[in-house]
């Protein structure tokens, strides 16, 4: 298996530290390393990339990793890790939340998002992830929120399942051919929307029932299959799922979205992919605008900006 691997001690200098924090951010995208006490700074990174999916093994100690605003605005996507922690804990601030995660959890954590988070104990941190694009969790159920977290060691038959699932994945991520990998990470992805997202939501209610699910499900993926049409509107969407337009609201309102804001919200993110894509660099912001369905280009510029905190233009120039 093709992977990427970087270690550092604690009498490393200057340089190496630079080297640390660039293999993180090839990694994971850019973070700030903030040293704690330099007999302890250690860490190991490991990292593969198959399909659409990362597989992640990091260890570190001694040091706080932050994600500035600033470093958001450079990375690609938006992406998710789903982590099994091995020894820790990790103590982690998002958001104004305050919360940790270590052995005997696994998580899913937003990387997209400005946080700190800081190693702590004996053996520093360490876990097993996998990352993943923000899409292929959305396209499950959009209620996702930053953070969740499920306990393995209660008994809990759902964070049994997903533990040892990532366990099973990874010993035999040598064996397994890209096909395979990529179908793995498929159903490992339905297990965390199953067990965590959607158990998260309050235990959904009685009227968010399995039909209701699947009815949702259908909707957001008939949107994006049809985002290219710039009249693709609630009405729409409704007639091609065979729903009514109140029905369509309503599921959608359950899931914590809406057709207008889930459009949106999947056009930018089409539309900052192709801006980075080498492939269309001959091609005006216009066109690409146009390409995603958005009519208007000075209002597609005004609702990037506001998104992603840049210009289409700002962002282009990054690639």
């Amino acid at each position: 298996m093709p992977d990427t691997e970087f270690a550092i001690s604690a009498d490393a200098g200057a340089e190496r530290h630079d080297r640390w924090r660039e293999a993180l951010a090839d990694a994971f995208g850019p973070f700030e390393v903030h040293h704690g006490k330099p007999a302890q700074f250690a860490g190991h990174v490991r990292y593969a990339r198959r399909a659409s999916l990362q597989f992640n093994d990091l260890h570190y100690q001694g040091q706080r990793l932050e994600r500035t605003a600033g470093n958001v605005s450079r990375l690609d996507q938006e992406f998710y890790t789903f982590g099994l922690p091995l020894s820790g804990p990790l103590a982690v601030v998002q958001q104004g939340r305050e919360f940790q995660v270590e052995p005997g959890c696994v998580y899913l954590m937003n990387q997209s998002l400005p946080y700190q988070a800081t190693a702590l104990g004996a053996a520093g941190y360490r876990s097993l992830s996998v990352s993943f694009p923000r899409s292929a969790l959305s396209q499950r159920d959009s209620r996702i929120g930053a953070f969740h977290k499920l306990r393995i060691d209660d008994g809990s038959p759902r964070g049994a399942m997903l533990a040892s699932y990532m366990d099973h994945l990874f010993k035999g991520m040598d064996g397994w051919s890209d096909g395979e990998v990529a179908e793995l990470g498929e159903r490992l992805i339905d297990l965390i929307a199953l067990f965590m997202v959607q158990d998260g939501q309050a235990q959904a209610s009685a009227s968010d029932s399995s039909v209701t699910l699947a009815h949702r499900q259908r909707a957001l993926a008939y949107m994006r299959q049809h985002l290219a049409d710039p009249d693709l509107s609630p009405q729409r969407v409704a007639d091609g799922c065979g729903l009514s337009v109140a029905y369509l609201h309503r599921i959608l309102r359950a899931g914590g979205t809406s057709a207008e804001a889930f459009i949106f919200e999947e056009r930018l993110e089409r539309c900052r992919e192709l801006l980075l894509n080498p492939l269309h660099r001959h091609r005006s912001i216009a066109e690409l605008a146009y390409q995603a369905g958005f009519s208007h280009p000075s209002h597609f510029s005004r609702l990037f900006k506001r998104r992603f905190g840049m210009t289409p233009r700002d962002w282009r120039a990054r690639s």
